[in-house]
């Protein structure tokens, strides 16, 4: 991963190259896909937690994957619906985005993504909270874990 000087991302590099391109990606998706299937609090939304005891989690690992690396500034491969609607039956709730929210932080610095790509990767993720949290949850009085 290339960066300045200072220690910031290159403007020349798309976040896809600083994450490891594919290769990179798909590595920390495969840790954060291991994290979410089996997180107790993630499992109490009935929905989740049957997707997870249903769905081979490497369908899971490859849609995610091509969504990060589509939305990373890598090519456009992602096949997936659209995070809406992607989410809809889900009902996610403002505390349930922000416990994914932070596995996915977390597993970022676990495979040692540097601060600078974290925080960009991290704005990406926050730019979908409103396509993702059902509309009916949004801005509800919750308290974060």
């Amino acid at each position: 991963m290339s960066s300045t000087d200072t220690g910031e991302p290159s403007d020349a590099e798309p976040l896809f190259e600083r994450l490891g391109g594919v290769y990179g990606i798909a590595g920390a998706v495969d840790v954060l896909t291991d994290r979410l299937f089996h997180n107790d609090t993630a499992n109490k939304n009935p929905v989740t937690a049957e997707f997870h005891e249903t769905h081979d989690p490497a369908g899971f690992k490859y849609l995610v994957t091509a969504w990060t690396v589509t939305h990373a500034g890598g090519p456009d491969v992602y096949p997936g619906r659209g995070m809406e609607e992607a989410h809809e039956e889900l009902e996610v709730t403002e505390l349930e985005f922000d416990l994914v929210r932070t596995e996915i932080k977390a597993t970022l610095y676990h495979v040692g993504v540097p601060e600078p790509e974290i925080r960009e990767l991290m704005s990406i993720i926050d730019s979908f909270r409103d396509e993702v949290v059902a509309d009916k949850h949004r801005d509800e009085d919750w308290t974060a874990p």
